[in-house]
């Protein structure tokens, strides 16, 4: 008896999260299909009913990671003084859970093929339109504060000092909300 669509979009679901996941922490070459597969407590031949590659795997695992991490964070929390302090925070840039693939992929996405880069573009570009939704701010203040988050937590992640790493999320959370909390309402 053939599964039902249900079980299998939910076993597509637990690989993509897996990989998500893995590929978010680990960037593309240090992760192996294996690796995916037992994290989502399946087998390797479950993964070629779903995928074709791991290249491809990758693309799509990037954007549901981090359409999963915008719309947990900014369609549940109401309140985007507490995500930018959530975001922009040290235990961000240090998360072994929920970290964005926008932030911890930045450089390990410029070394993939168009497809992923695509994928990582619409996403980014859904944040930054999301973020000016949400906001009632024009895309150009979106983006403002876009470079600056994503940018931050990028930065601070690749530094090994806690002053600096600290300075560097201030200042990106101070610029963030000013720009997003403080700066004049323009219609694009």
């Amino acid at each position: 008896m053939p599964w039902s669509p249900e079980h299998k979009q939910q076993t597509r679901d637990k690989i993509l999260q897996s990989a998500a996941h893995l590929f978010t922490h680990n960037g593309f070459n240090k992760v192996s299909i294996n690796q995916v597969m037992e994290r989502a407590g399946l087998t390797r031949g479950a993964f070629y009913k779903h995928f074709n590659s791991k290249k491809e795997l990758y693309s799509e695992a990037v954007v549901y990671g981090a359409r999963r991490m915008t719309r947990d964070r900014l369609d549940r929390e109401p309140d985007l003084d507490r995500i930018l302090d959530l975001y922009l925070s040290e235990e961000h840039v240090n998360s072994v859970a929920d970290a964005c693939p926008l932030a911890f992929l930045v450089s390990d996405i410029a070394l993939r093929d168009e497809e992923s880069r695509q994928g990582y573009q619409q996403v980014l570009k859904g944040f930054i339109k999301r973020l000016a939704q949400s906001t009632g701010k024009d895309m150009e203040t979106a983006t403002i504060a876009s470079i600056l988050m994503v940018g931050g937590v990028a930065l601070a992640r690749a530094v090994d000092s806690p002053e600096l790493i600290e300075q560097i999320l201030n200042t990106a959370k101070a610029e963030s909300k000013r720009q997003l909390l403080e700066a004049e309402d323009v219609v694009n």
